[in-house]
């Protein structure tokens, strides 16, 4: 993706951002790069990006100008309900998985100090293991062949 942010009537400055001093107005263009798009030669990237830059270029030009990023999207009211939900879910699973670290028998400690050494070594070693409906296709399509 492709992200461009723009101001509307002044960028804030270091200390803003320090101090948490909210700018006015904020407007986002977010382009889709579709990885086919991307060149692979390195004379081809260089001039891929110099266009892109310069598009992003012209697009804030015109954002200056106009006040607004072509096609702007519509801004949706988040549901309360749904924002309800989704908390009191967020909260139950942490307060079961925290309550089942700490309070049940030694032998979910250690299915998750396990699970926890497992995902770190495979993710410093690059391991990525078959998916299980990989998997289960593959038994089934060597048991079919044999019969």
């Amino acid at each position: 993706y492709d992200v461009t942010i723009g101001y509307k009537y002044r960028c804030p400055s270091f200390m803003d951002n320090a101090f948490g001093v909210d700018p006015a107005e904020v407007h986002v263009h977010v382009r889709r790069v579709h990885l086919d798009d991307i060149p692979m030669s390195e004379n081809e990237v260089t001039s891929w990006l110099m266009d892109t830059f310069h598009f992003k270029d012209q697009l804030l030009s015109d954002f200056h100008s106009k006040g607004h990023f072509p096609n702007p999207g519509t801004e949706k009211e988040l549901s309360t309900v749904k924002c309800l939900l989704n908390a009191i879910g967020v909260i139950f699973l942490t307060c079961t998985c925290t309550y089942l670290t700490f309070f049940s028998s030694i032998w979910f400690k250690v299915y998750v100090s396990s699970v926890c050494a497992y995902l770190a070594s495979a993710t410093y070693f690059n391991i990525r293991p078959q998916p299980i409906a990989g998997y289960g296709k593959a038994v089934i399509t060597r048991n079919s062949a044999k019969h």
